[in-house]
């Protein structure tokens, strides 16, 4: 699985649930700055850094986020909070319970976000290790 696939992946996974309104590859600083008004709730990710191992074992660190509107006083904040906990779960659920190119790591730790973003907005944020077969070995290097 390349770089891009990986990307691909994780994006179709995001959308194919049926709460996350709108899935992106970006963070939500990222997001943010360009003053995007995306549908909520939104799940987000960034691989932030990975390894090249022996064999064709590649392993990206990806960072998740979910996220929704948590009210101008922050008085949906308890429940924006679960019901974002609640789908980081589904998707991690997901990618462990089905036979695929990578496997996840069994236990990941999540933060929760509140008055953090501007717009009000609340949920969880998790980092995680997804690990991949390479699709290409050093015979496969053009010449």
């Amino acid at each position: 699985m390349t770089y891009n696939q990986l990307i691909t992946t994780i994006t179709s996974l995001l959308q194919n649930h049926e709460m996350i309104k709108t899935a992106k590859y970006a963070t939500p600083k990222e997001w943010l700055l360009r003053d995007e008004q995306p549908v909520y709730p939104i799940a987000c990710f960034s691989i932030n850094s990975g390894s090249l191992n022996i064999g064709r074992e590649q392993i990206y660190n990806v960072q998740f986020f979910f996220l929704d509107k948590s009210g101008a006083e922050m008085e949906f904040e308890q429940e924006v909070i679960s019901d974002q906990l609640q789908i980081a779960n589904d998707v991690i659920e997901t990618i462990r319970g089905t036979k695929r190119e990578y496997t996840i790591e069994d236990v990941i730790p999540f933060n929760t976000i509140s008055d953090k973003y501007e717009d009000y907005l609340a949920g969880v944020e998790f980092t995680t290790n997804i690990t991949v077969t390479s699709d290409f070995d050093g015979c496969d290097t053009p010449t």
